[in-house]
């Protein structure tokens, strides 16, 4: 799909390296099925990961990263979004590195944000409580999630990250895979010296992609912990903050009129071939939550020479 001239639609690019950001796609698409709209509204999720060799992560430097974030966003800016949505903690780590960052031809939001708003309110709703962060290695090793949350007044102390490198990769290949498991239960053995001991551990889930093993990571530390154990997973909150913002650019037509009576549409764009396998393994994940998502999914475009 090539830009359009059409203004009255509303286009959005949703991008993530891998598939993790689907679950934000397919919860922002059923949120949005139900909304009072004048407009259609069409969502194009591009697959940033960059190489089937490699990611952004195996990468020797933040530096490097960008300059191949740079790239995949000349792209989406291509399609003229009235927003790009980066559903991706590795990418928004790496946006503000990024030229495009610099001077964005349309508006970017990232998810940052939205995690650390969450965790802030859990950590001040039960002062008791430890949060420990997984992610990528580009996320846990920037220590953003961290200096935020310090930054407003949340104890260092109370704080630790962990690193799950590849973890997101083999999730991606199909997130039911017994090394899934495996990998989660050898992240949290590496985390248990920073867990502590007191309190609800709060465990915050800072890559798109864990949001389908969230169930793996709730088991696998409740069982090594023997505590209560909360998950944080900022992926819901941002779809509907995206959402509640959406509903407020498209004004209700007649007071009647939804975007799914107006037309919302999926299309999903990969530079990497995703094979079937995978897809079908993602689109039984979030066909619960968003039908036309998986089926997009399913009939996901694979472009090679996209940047």
């Amino acid at each position: 799909m090539g830009p359009r001239d059409d203004r009255r639609t509303l286009r959005m690019v949703i991008t993530d390296s891998g598939l993790g950001g689907l679950s934000i796609c397919a919860e922002l698409e059923k949120t949005l099925r139900s909304a009072a709209a004048g407009r259609p509204v069409e969502l194009i999720y591009v697959n940033a990961w960059p190489d089937p060799r490699w990611g952004y992560n195996d990468l020797p430097d933040p530096e490097s990263r960008a300059r191949v974030l740079d790239k995949a966003l000349a792209v989406m800016a291509g399609y003229r979004p009235d927003l790009i949505l980066i559903a991706c903690n590795t990418l928004s780590v790496l946006y503000g590195l990024t030229e495009f960052s610099r001077k964005p031809p349309v508006p970017v939001r990232g998810i940052i944000d939205e995690g650390v708003d969450l965790f802030e309110d859990a950590l001040t709703r039960d002062p008791e409580a430890r949060l420990i962060l997984f992610g990528t290695r580009t996320t846990i090793e920037s220590g953003e999630h961290i200096r935020r949350l310090t930054a407003r007044g949340v104890t260092p102390e109370r704080m630790a990250g962990a690193t799950c490198h590849r973890l997101a990769a083999v999730i991606d290949e199909d997130p039911d895979a017994p090394a899934v498991a495996a990998m989660i239960e050898a992240c949290v053995s590496r985390a248990l010296p920073d867990i502590g001991t007191r309190g609800t551990l709060t465990a915050g889930l800072v890559c798109t992609h864990y949001t389908y093993v969230r169930d793996v990571f709730h088991e696998v530390l409740a069982r090594e912990t023997g505590r209560k154990v909360e998950i944080l997973d900022p992926n819901i909150r941002l779809a509907r903050s995206v959402a509640s913002a959406i509903r407020k650019e498209i004004p209700p037509k007649a007071g009647t009129e939804t975007v799914a009576a107006a037309g919302i549409t999926v299309e999903i764009i990969s530079k990497i071939e995703l094979g079937e396998a995978k897809r079908r393994a993602i689109a039984r994940k979030i066909e619960p939550v968003s039908p036309s998502t998986a089926r997009a999914l399913l009939d996901a475009v694979w472009t090679p020479d996209l940047f």
